[in-house]
């Protein structure tokens, strides 16, 4: 992977700042995963495209079984499982109860391939935990390789056999607004605390006052294996 890989994608835990550039993506993925995707999660769970595994700690509490597995490692964390870019998972059929998928899925070639290995290594009723962009700048290049609609993100599932259960939007037009402003900040170097709070409070507020989920920063998705 590249250097140029963003501060989002190895973060190691699930503190919120609303300083922070990333404050209104992190703080609808967090209440997300922690209303929707947990009560999910069962037995074994794979990590897949596990990164600086900032959900290990929320999964954990949940699950009999962590299972980190990545194609490179992470300063401060280890990984269980070491992939292969466009080979299959080290693990036999059926044997995770769970898959964890965030942000992963826009940085493989192809996608029906990595969403048929979820399918081959959950059991029979395994759940899918899935979150993709639909829109997002540059990041990990150059092995940044898709967005996503809703009906994109389905259509995939559907044809890897998954039953899909909920696509919910991560935010609406003006989270996404507020987004894109503050990661254009960031990667101009105006990294101000006082300035990125006011930006994400009001796109925030705006976003709740105004919601509008057709046009979104990323999709959260659950599915079923059956």
């Amino acid at each position: 992977m590249s250097d140029s890989a963003p501060e989002m994608a190895r973060r190691h835990n699930m503190s919120l700042n609303d300083g922070d550039h990333h404050y209104i993506v992190l703080s609808f993925l967090h209440d997300w995963l922690i209303a929707k995707a947990l009560p999910w999660a069962q037995g074994t769970l794979l990590d897949y495209g596990s990164g600086g595994q900032p959900y290990r700690t929320l999964f954990e509490t949940r699950v009999q079984k962590y299972i980190a597995a990545d194609v490179q490692d992470t300063p401060g964390r280890v990984r269980d499982v070491m992939l292969q870019p466009g080979k299959p998972v080290p693990l036999p059929d059926e044997s995770v109860d769970t898959v964890l998928s965030s942000q992963t899925l826009e940085h493989v070639p192809d996608p029906l391939f990595y969403l048929r290995e979820c399918y081959r290594l959950l059991r029979p009723g395994g759940g899918l935990i899935l979150t993709a962009p639909m829109q997002w700048r540059h990041h990990e290049v150059p092995y940044d390789y898709t967005r996503f609609t809703r009906y994109g993100l389905q259509h995939l599932m559907t044809q890897a056999g998954f039953a899909v259960d909920s696509i919910t939007p991560t935010g609406g037009v003006f989270a996404l607004m507020g987004q894109i402003l503050l990661n254009t900040l960031s990667e101009r170097h105006i990294r101000k605390p006082t300035l990125f709070r006011f930006i994400n409070r009001f796109f925030l507020w705006l976003d709740r006052r105004y919601p509008d989920g057709e046009d979104t920063i990323n999709w959260m998705c659950l599915a079923r294996k059956i």
